[in-house]
């Protein structure tokens, strides 16, 4: 399928020059298509070296119609087998250095199945690594959703040089590479991890990668497809946590020696892993309980410093120094995340070396120095240790970026919004950073973002929100910035992305956009304005893409061969046979050649159909991604048009206002020229005849100003005789007023001396109060003491008067006995 015929490329000058050797090589790639002749052939070579030789990586940069035009003409001369593949080979080794279009190269171009076809046991190894290193860049994060055709192939070529004894350094390279490339493809593609088990025996290809991790061989490739193994064949959920530990110790090795190294590749995959790691639910406990980050994150500092220092001088390899360095601060902000508390230590440490790679990889550092300040949300401020370090960089840091402020800015809105959540580094944004350039900004990574697909959405949104949220902290201390937060919540583009974010499937972005409403700023009256215009226009978009059926039958048409009558009647002899035998208990008797002769038919049958199948998915992979490489074409074309058409409605806006303002502006100068006139005609006949009757009426004025004059005079000199009296009598007054203000005053201080005596008094009273009831409160003790001692007195009275009675009793029986026996004495 064609699709670079474009013609409507840019007609600006430094955009030609940028992109004549792209333009060149399609006009090859057509001659060769056309004719497949060796001037073509040459030609082709010619301009891919060149391209493989530029300086710039932005020529390979998607989003444009030429990039995509190039790569789908590479593309289509790759497929076939006459084309310059090596030269390819070299641009998209050059590519891939560019981020977005390695992600190109990967998702919308599909240059994997091609590269697995290059790669063969014939070609030397030099080409070998070579290729497996363009392959490891490319295959990164690829994504298969079925078993395609070149897997199986690639599966045994990748296996094979991994199980290979490995003496030379050469082949070390290859099997290394080699093992990189094929985790790359298994790492969550469930079709590549059944086409590898169905290659190889899985239990020794196991304990072959467990010997290469034991003996220090691989690193975090090796735990990574183990990973991939462990989680096909038994789950993720049956992970244990000695496996994820010694995952993670092999991780921090590697993440050293990859530094010290300067090995990029493996940096990348460490963060890879340890980032998937951290953001699976079912081994995240696992990853926090890991007793060791704080001594592996302390003896890596100290390497990273040195590889801060060595990339900032690196004249030799920039690109491999500013991708070890950009990987090994994703790693480092990944362990941030974490928030462990045993590695705040580390914070000052971490935050200095974000300074210094801020000249070399500006978004990973702010990055990292945002997720720094983030873990001190919660308590709303920073330690002093913290702020000690940030204060003499930090405004270096809050300058926004003026080189590549797309790629970079979102992350610099990450710091200043994180930085805003802290009462300490509120004013200091507020100082450094101004509105108009947080927006300048802002809508500098929305256009950056807008031409990077589904990633770029992402980005958007995130942007968007931090910019809101940065605007709804700072707008109740500014109006400048409370301002520019009316100005962020009328623009189209934020308010569409805000819609977006609440309606996604994402819960996070939609919780976020949840808090920003909910933020006690948002302008509530506004509802319906932000998210009224968009929601209605929020659908989700389905693109229908032509089946390839009709292209798929053609494939299978020429490769499904029917079997010969000679065959099909032997066939049929054979299982009637069969059959007679089944029904009269024969089946014994049946030689073991015939059955073995229709086992062989069934299974060329069999061969064939999976041969035919096989061609069928080839070309309905083929169709799948030239169809791809449409759409892409397609959506770069439609995004520069957009970009044209926005750009020209906003210049149309502006001039339909301007010629309006002049057309109403010529109309009033018109009216006022007319009426001018008329006055001018009306002023000079009226002159010369009101010369004289002025002439006359200022004679007389005169006379009558000269009267008024003397009469104004003495009127004057009675007013000021008059005024003279009333000041006087003023003054009379304002004394008698002051005496009175005095006798008030000494009034006023006696008033206040009674109230001083009376709350005294109320003192007193209140004091007196208080002695009283003290005083009662005894008594009242002193009563319930005497109560108590007259019950005691009763009770002893009342003991001492029943003794009296008795010994009153007793006397009387005495003085009856004593005159009894007075009386009997007597007698």
């Amino acid at each position: 399928m064609e699709v670079d015929g474009v013609d409507n490329w840019s007609c600006n000058a430094p955009e030609v020059a940028k992109f004549a050797n792209l333009k060149a090589f399609i006009t090859a790639a057509r001659e060769f298509e056309a004719t497949h002749s060796e001037s073509a052939i040459n030609l082709m070579t010619r301009y891919l070296g060149l391209i493989a030789s530029s300086c710039d990586l932005s020529i390979f940069s998607p989003g444009r119609s030429e990039v995509c035009a190039f790569f789908s003409s590479l593309w289509r001369v790759m497929s076939d087998s006459r084309g310059p593949h090596w030269a390819g080979v070299a641009v998209l080794a050059r590519a891939a250095i560019e981020p977005n279009a390695r992600y190109a190269l990967t998702h919308t171009y599909k240059f994997m199945p091609i590269l697995a076809r290059l790669l063969s046991n014939v070609i030397s190894n030099d080409k070998k690594i070579k290729l497996l290193a363009v392959m490891q860049d490319i295959s990164y994060g690829i994504k298969i959703s079925w078993q395609e055709s070149y897997l199986s192939g690639l599966m045994k070529q990748l296996t094979d040089w991994i199980v290979q004894p490995m003496i030379e350094p050469q082949h070390q390279a290859i099997g290394h590479k080699s093992l990189t490339v094929l985790v790359n493809i298994c790492y969550g593609n469930l079709p590549a991890i059944y086409a590898l088990m169905r290659t190889v025996d899985a239990k020794e290809f196991v304990v072959h990668l467990i010997s290469l991790k034991d003996g220090g061989y691989g690193g975090v490739e090796v735990c990574r497809l183990l990973l991939c193994l462990s989680g096909a064949t038994r789950g993720a959920a049956a992970t244990r946590q000695t496996d994820v530990h010694s995952y993670l110790c092999c991780t921090m090795k590697t993440f050293k020696k990859a530094i010290v190294d300067r090995d990029a590749t493996q940096l990348l995959h460490a963060y890879t892993f340890i980032n998937d790691l951290c953001s699976d639910n079912n081994l995240q406990s696992y990853v926090l309980t890991y007793p060791n980050f704080d001594a592996a994150l302390n003896d890596s500092l100290k390497d990273t410093d040195e590889l801060c220092l060595s990339a900032a001088d690196d004249t030799g390899e920039p690109e491999n120094s500013a991708s070890c360095l950009q990987n090994t601060l994703k790693f480092l902000t990944v362990l941030v995340n974490l928030d462990l508390y045993s590695l705040r230590c580390h914070h000052p440490q971490l935050i200095c070396l974000c300074m210094k790679a801020s000249r070399i990889c500006l978004s990973e550092s702010l990055e990292l120095f945002a997720a720094i300040v983030t873990q001190y949300k919660d308590e709303g401020r920073l330690p002093q240790e913290l702020i000690a370090v940030i204060s003499d960089g930090l405004p270096a840091l809050l300058v926004p970026p003026a080189l590549e402020p797309g790629r970079a800015g979102l992350q610099w809105l990450q710091v200043v919004g994180a930085l805003c959540e802290s009462t300490e580094t509120q004013e200091c944004v507020m100082q450094e950073v101004t509105p108009d350039s947080f927006e300048d900004t802002l809508y500098s990574v929305l256009q950056y973002t807008s031409q990077n697909g589904p990633i770029g959405i992402e980005a958007s949104q995130q942007a968007v929100i931090v910019g809101c949220r940065t605007a709804l902290v700072l707008a109740p201390l500014s109006r400048d910035w409370e301002a520019a937060l009316n100005r962020l919540l009328v623009h189209h583009q934020v308010r569409k992305l805000l819609c977006a974010g609440l309606t996604s499937n994402n819960g996070l972005r939609r919780k976020q956009v949840l808090q920003l409403i909910k933020h006690h700023y948002f302008p509530s009256d506004q509802m319906n304005q932000v998210f009224g215009e968009s929601l209605h226009n929020v659908s989700e978009v389905s693109t229908e893409s032509p089946s390839p059926r009709a292209e798929a039958e053609a494939e299978v048409s020429w490769a499904a061969q029917r079997l010969t009558p000679v065959q099909e009647h032997a066939i049929d002899m054979l299982i009637a046979k069969l059959n007679e035998a089944l029904h009269s208990d024969k089946i014994t008797d049946i030689a073991t050649s015939s059955v073995m002769e229709l086992y062989g038919y069934k299974m060329s049958c069999l061969e064939q159909r999976l041969h035919s199948h096989s061609v069928a998915l080839q070309g309905a992979t083929d169709h799948m991604a030239s169809l791809q490489h449409a759409l892409a074409l397609l959506q770069a074309t439609n995004s520069s048009q957009q970009d044209v058409l926005y750009t020209t409605q906003m210049q149309n806006e502006k001039l339909k206002k301007t010629i309006e303002e002049l057309h109403k502006q010529l109309e009033d100068a018109e009216t006022t020229l007319r009426g001018f006139r008329a006055k001018l005609a009306a002023e000079r006949l009226d002159k010369e005849n009101q010369k004289e009757i002025l002439r006359k009426e200022c004679r007389t004025e005169m006379n009558n100003m000269e009267a008024e004059m003397r009469r104004r005079e003495r009127e004057a000199e009675e007013r000021i005789k008059q005024a003279e009296g009333e000041y006087k009598a003023l003054q009379k007054k304002l004394e008698q007023q002051a005496n009175k203000n005095s006798e008030l005053a000494g009034v006023l201080i006696k008033f206040e001396e009674r109230v001083k005596q009376r709350d005294k008094r109320l003192e007193e009273a209140a004091a007196a109060e208080g002695a009283l009831r003290k005083e009662i409160d005894q008594k009242d003790n002193m009563i319930k003491q005497l109560e108590k001692t007259v019950v005691e007195r009763e009770n002893r009275l009342y003991q001492l008067t029943t003794q009296l009675e008795e010994m009153k009793r007793v006397q009387e029986m005495v003085a009856k006995l004593m005159s009894k026996s007075a009386s009997t004495a007597a007698s």
